[in-house]
Parts: structure tokens; C-alpha cells; sequence
């Protein structure tokens, strides 16, 4: 590859990304001057980017970067097409992982930036739907760079297509000035979105997902490293949330993965998936699967790449609690042999799929239940209020999950809450690439990660001055623009 990838999107590939508007005829071929002449053509370049985010908020790499960061899984063992430097904190530049995810990632946000630079040039029978698709833009745009800054920290920062010439010469922004951007991308979203979309527009982002997003950018800046400290801004967006989104808490939690409730009242914002052998279906429940499982046993059975959930994690539960069942305790292999002693993750298996990688169920990028937690972390961050607001969410979600309430008598201070909703949170969002986050924006990850390598010897492979909290740049990108500098301690 003799360019980097923010040069490498000028095709959008845009089958249907949702299963209200999954009949649109895929783009195929064509590029960005020849196809943005209507506003049809620009409707469906729209599904094309959410198309996207099937890879860049599902794939693959977002997990090795993400769940497989954190103390929630663990393998120390090295199998066929599996890379686990990320686990063992031994990644290097080199690393194929991150060369894709970061090619996906600005491959995704430069066709988001083709449909915000050409869409003036077309006349829409409404300016409003026109603004909504500028809105819809920028917040896949601003979703996909926060994803970026949270892995590698400042990145070149492109709001407009680039081609090679103009590309060698971007350099890397600082994680201020990319965060500015991601606000500035959903400040305008919010303004220019409806509330959330209906009927056949159903998946799409509507500026209650862009204000549920912003409140975690906050919430994320108000961590380590920045400490920002805008709780406050945070609290506002997530009360908005809360009183005028119209969302739903499931009072089972085992319904919220049924695929029967997908685009449901319980999720904020999905990426879309739809089964049937069209290219569109959800791989990770098969994908989650030990790669030695029956075939009779688990549907059609595993994958090499399979999460291997950690006794760390196990041990952390209450016996009582529900959520315990997103783990696959025991399973039987390929020679009718039961396994108890290589749990795998079994969450978001719904559905019958057409094939063993062909799901139907949605992924969840930002839940209620999770704007309900963030708020009342905001609510402790700005003052603790001894069994008060705070403390009903807190309590709401374990009694969900058959746990018993806490009160100040469990729970007497700021820091003990914070600890108490973090290991609520660990349990309720466990394999959904939050953990690991969570860890960093806290500063808990080297404490708690290291406490989980020490088991096997490896906790100094965790660095003490924390330069793996985010990632190395990829080499290819730095043989490529020498612009591009590389990360500290790789």
C-alpha cells in the first residue's frame, strides 16, 4: 500500500444497513464525481456509511482493542488466526490489527466527508431532510473519531475527502483538537437531527443518540488523561436523555438481546444487522463461540478468534446475578467431550441465523441503561448524596439483574460509589467493548489489568508509566508519511 488510508475511501461499497431500508440498491464502482448528481444518489450513499460501522463498531480488531484489552478475557495460548499480542500487552507497531482498524476507520470517515462536501452542490425537495443528512454525517464522523482518539490518542484530523498529493501532508492533531472536533460534529447533529427516526428510517442516529454520545465524550474528557472535568455538561445531556428520549428499562434483562427487540426503547443507538445470506448478518455470537465447540451443540459452531472469557471475570460475580448467564459455563466439543474449563461468551446469541456467521441480532453502541449509569457517575463526580439519585440507578440495574439494593451504609462515600458502579458496570456491559474504557477514563486499567497478568507472570509486561493505555500508531502509516509520529514507549 503506497498510501495512507485517509486517500483510500474514494469508492463508498454501500449495501443497506438497516432492516427498514435494507431494498436500496448497493452503490458499486462508481466514484464521487460521476455518483453524488441526486438526491436519491445521496440517500444511498447515506446507508453505504452506516454500512460502515458493521465493521468499524463489530469487527473484529474493534474487540482486540477494546474487550480483549481488559481483564474482563484473557488466553495466553497462541492459536490459528488469532492475535493476542493485545491481551498480553505486547503489541507491537507492527501489528496487523492495528494497520486495519485504522485503514476501516478513516476509510469510513472519508466517505462520510464526500457526502458533506458534495451534498450543496444538489438541489433536495426538503432542506430539512438535507440537514439531517449533514447531521446523520457528523455524527458517524464524530463516533469514529472518538473511537480513534480513545485507541491511539492525536490523529490527523481530516473533515474533507483527501487524495494522495494532499494526504502525505497531514499530520497528527493533539487529542484536544480532535476532541473539539467530535463536539463540534455533534453540537451540530443535535441541532440538525430529529429526536430519533421512525418506521422505515428506523436505525438511523437522531440527536437523543448524538446528546447520549456527547455526554460519553464528556464523561470521557473528564478522565484520565484530560480530567476536564465537565461532569456537569455531561449530567445536562444524559437528563435530556433520560426525560424527553422516551426510552424504556427493561425490567428483564435478558430481553434486551432478544432479537425480537432490536431498535427497541431500551437502545439508544445500533449498528444494523440482518441475516440471510445477503452479506448483512451479525458474525460475533458465532464469532464469541470456542472454535472446538459442536456444531450440534452451538448452531453451526465456533470461530479461531473466539473470546476467552477470564476467571477474573467469573469469580467477580455474585452467584445470584443474572447477568452471569452471558457466560457459556460448559459446552460440548467436536469429539462429544464437555468442556468446563474454557468459558466463552454467549451474549447476543438470539435468533436462528441463516448461517453460522449470518445473525440477525443488532450490536448496541449506546444503551439506556447505559446513559442511566453515566448520568449517575456524573451525579457522584459533581457531589455524593447519600442514597439519593445516584443511587437509585445504581440500584435499579442490580435489582434488574436479582441482586440486592445498596445503600450508604454499604456504599458511605464519593470513592466507594465510584467503585460500586464500577463493578456494576463491568457485569452489565461485559462484552460490549466498554470495559476497557471504562479502566482508562478512571485510571484503574494498570492496577487492575496488571493484577489479572500477575496471575501468570506477566503483570511487568504492563508498563508502569501507562503509554499503553492507548496504542502504537501503525508502522505502515509512519513508512508511508513520515509526518505521522509515533506514540511514546513503542
Amino acid at each position: 500500500m503506497k498510501k495512507i488510508i485517509i486517500i483510500f475511501g474514494f469508492l463508498i461499497i454501500g449495501m443497506a444497513c438497516s432492516e427498514d431500508i435494507i431494498d436500496l440498491t448497493p452503490i458499486s464502482q462508481k466514484n464521487t464525481k460521476s455518483f453524488y448528481q441526486t438526491e436519491a444518489d445521496f440517500e444511498q450513499a447515506v446507508i453505504g456509511v452506516y454500512d460502515g460501522l458493521q465493521t468499524t463498531q463489530v469487527g473484529i480488531n474493534v474487540f482486540r482493542l477494546s474487550e480483549e484489552r481488559s481483564d474482563n478475557v484473557f488466553k495466553t495460548e497462541i492459536t490459528t488466526n488469532y492475535d493476542n499480542s493485545g491481551i498480553l500487552f505486547l503489541m507491537s507497531s507492527e501489528e496487523p490489527t492495528l494497520a486495519d482498524l485504522w485503514s476501516s476507520q478513516y476509510n469510513l470517515i472519508f466517505n462520510a466527508n464526500v457526502v458533506l462536501e458534495r451534498i450543496d452542490e444538489v438541489e433536495f425537495e426538503s432542506q430539512e431532510r438535507k440537514e439531517q443528512i449533514i447531521g446523520e454525517m457528523k455524527f458517524v464522523r464524530a463516533l469514529t473519531y472518538f473511537d480513534l482518539v480513545r485507541y491511539f490518542g492525536g490523529v490527523p484530523l481530516v473533515t474533507t475527502p483527501l487524495f494522495v498529493n494532499d494526504a502525505l501532508a497531514v499530520e497528527r492533531s493533539t487529542d484536544t483538537e480532535v476532541y473539539t472536533q467530535i463536539i463540534a460534529d455533534l453540537i451540530d447533529a443535535i441541532d440538525k437531527l430529529p429526536p430519533r427516526f421512525t418506521g422505515g428510517d428506523t436505525g438511523r442516529a437522531g440527536s437523543m443518540a448524538a446528546k447520549a454520545l456527547l455526554g460519553r465524550v464528556y464523561v470521557t474528557r473528564s478522565g484520565y488523561p484530560l480530567l476536564t472535568g465537565e461532569w456537569d455538561l455531561a449530567s445536562t445531556l444524559f437528563k435530556d436523555v433520560i426525560d424527553n428520549g422516551n426510552y424504556l428499562f427493561f425490567s428483564n434483562y435478558d430481553d434486551i438481546f432478544d432479537v425480537v427487540n432490536d431498535n427497541g426503547d431500551q437502545m439508544v443507538f445500533s449498528v444494523q444487522f440482518k441475516a440471510g445470506d445477503i452479506g448483512e448478518g451479525n458474525s460475533l455470537p458465532t464469532r464469541n463461540a470456542d472454535n472446538d465447540i459442536d456444531p450440534a451443540f452451538f448452531l453451526g459452531g465456533g470461530s479461531p478468534v473466539g473470546l476467552f472469557v477470564s476467571q477474573n471475570l467469573i469469580n467477580s460475580y455474585d452467584p445470584a446475578d443474572a447477568r452471569l448467564n452471558d457466560i457459556r459455563m460448559s459446552w460440548v466439543d467436536k469429539n462429544g467431550t464437555t468442556v468446563t474449563n474454557r468459558p466463552s461468551s454467549q451474549k447476543f446469541v438470539s435468533g436462528i441465523p441463516s448461517n453460522a456467521f449470518d445473525w440477525d441480532i443488532n450490536w448496541p453502541v449506546i444503551r439506556y441503561t447505559d446513559v442511566l449509569m453515566m448520568h449517575a457517575e456524573t451525579l457522584n463526580e459533581m457531589s455524593y448524596v447519600a442514597d439519593g439519585e445516584a443511587f437509585d440507578i445504581l440500584n435499579l440495574v442490580r435489582v434488574r439483574a436479582g441482586l440486592a439494593p445498596l445503600t450508604s451504609a454499604d456504599v458511605p462515600t464519593k470513592e466507594a460509589f465510584s467503585l460500586a458502579l464500577e463493578d456494576e458496570r463491568r457485569h452489565e456491559f461485559a462484552f460490549e467493548n466498554i470495559r476497557w474504557h471504562d479502566l482508562v477514563r478512571t485510571d484503574r486499567a494498570l492496577t487492575l489489568v496488571r493484577v489479572l497478568l500477575d496471575e501468570f507472570g506477566m503483570a511487568s509486561n504492563f508498563d508502569t508509566d501507562k503509554h499503553q493505555y492507548i496504542f502504537p500508531i501503525p508502522l505502515k502509516e509512519i513508512d508511508i508519511n513520515p509526518k505521522i509520529t509515533q506514540n511514546p514507549g513503542y
